[in-house]
């Protein structure tokens, strides 16, 4: 089954080229050089909460950037790699002739990953690597989906997108490095391991519940990413989350969960003499499909990671005469979650109890929502598989003439 995310593979504009793409002129709505400027909706969210970008796609960054994060997942990959120029020619055949043969050799190397599915991962740092420049934060790169009910393989394969990094580009800060993780059990423990063991930073992403942001804020994530729709109505154009406006609420709330936890660990810390400033973990909502969705949250949450579409929308709106001026950061949490600090604390320890009250959590919504999230991933997955293994079978039959 082939799954096209909408807001993933609108163009931006005509692409010639993956390696030198040249800056396309695009009208502006007003002059920010001009003694007189009319404000937008993306500048009023800029102001209110840290703005990164949902794409890829360069050329994105060009316009809208810079951007202090920019995320990624399989979906994400696959619209990218998949694009054409105008004469039909995969804009990132570079990339991709480039990518296929070191699978090969890394392949012969270690058991833990196929060719394919190390190239699936180079594909991701590559591109990932080509945005980076636009960017003065985290380049955020998602975990193989299969592996995320193992707490070893996710580890494992953290660490070998950290090496993809080094090997594609040597003098890339690794500190910039951000690996997307889904917030199951397993996956929430390789993200303890990977931040206190190795250094390396984590977001749990896929998260529909408090049970989910507290174990991540307990394994010391930098980020969790809250999803305000699920991720079937990014695939499917007749379905609505129903739900969307009371998970726009609980970003709030997760957020407020995250500052308060900060408050009391800073607190903690600072009377022992021994204050870490990097021991929060900030909220970087999701999956949204509106602009009133993404101003309700404006300053509710740190982070929002915003789609293509819905940044060109947001630059062409104008802040002043906005009609849901009287909405713009609504899903603020003015209390914490429910009193339910205590509650989320106890369970935090206890793998069964978590694991029954994340089942239990909005009515079983939370877990179905994950597990839908985890097979439209594996499916992307597994589609970025089938064209490495068709792109290699195309390069060995054109060298061997």
């Amino acid at each position: 089954m082939f799954y096209s995310f909408t807001y993933f593979t609108r163009p931006i504009a005509d692409q010639s080229s993956c390696d030198s793409l040249p800056t396309p002129e695009f009208p502006k709505l007003y002059n920010k050089s001009s003694p007189i400027t009319m404000a937008s909706l993306l500048d009023q969210l800029r102001g209110l909460s840290t703005v990164d970008c949902d794409t890829l796609d360069a050329h994105v960054a060009r316009i809208y950037g810079p951007f202090a994060d920019c995320t990624s997942n399989q979906a994400i990959v696959l619209a990218e790699i998949t694009k054409v120029d105008t004469d039909g020619k995969l804009i990132y055949q570079s990339l991709i002739d480039e990518v296929i043969p070191i699978a090969h050799w890394m392949s012969g190397n270690q058991t833990d990953a196929t060719v394919e599915e190390l190239a699936a991962e180079l594909l991701a740092v590559g591109l990932a690597l080509r945005f980076a420049p636009h960017l003065n934060g985290f380049i955020h790169i998602q975990t193989n989906p299969k592996w995320c009910y193992s707490t070893e393989k996710t580890v494992k394969n953290a660490e070998r997108i950290m090496a993809h990094v080094k090997h594609l580009s040597p003098n890339f800060d690794t500190s910039r490095v951000c690996i997307k993780i889904p917030a199951t059990w397993e996956g929430l423990q390789a993200c303890r391991l990977l931040e206190n063991r190795h250094s390396i930073a984590t977001l749990a992403t896929m998260v529909f519940s408090m049970e989910q942001v507290a174990l991540a804020v307990d394994a010391g994530c930098r980020y969790v990413a809250p999803y305000v729709n699920e991720l079937r109505v990014h695939l499917d154009a007749t379905y609505t989350d129903a739900n969307k406006d009371r998970a726009a609420l609980f970003c709030g709330a997760a957020q407020r969960y995250c500052d308060e936890v900060a408050s009391s660990t800073a607190a903690t810390e600072a009377a022992h003499g021994s204050l870490n400033l990097q021991t929060q973990t900030h909220v970087m909502a999701a999956s949204l499909t509106s602009v009133e969705e993404v101003m309700r949250l404006a300053g509710a949450v740190k982070h929002i990671t915003v789609s293509p579409p819905l940044l060109t929308e947001l630059e062409a709106t104008p802040a002043a005469g906005w009609p849901g001026a009287g909405t713009v950061g609504a899903a603020a949490a003015i209390t914490g979650p429910n009193g339910d600090a205590l509650r989320l604390k106890e369970l935090i320890g206890d793998q069964s109890q978590w694991r029954l009250a994340f089942t239990r959590a909005e009515a079983g919504e939370s877990e179905r929502k994950l597990g839908q999230a985890v097979g439209i991933f594996c499916d992307m997955q597994e589609q970025i598989e089938r064209l490495v293994r068709k792109w290699d079978l195309m390069g060995k039959k054109a060298v061997s003439g």
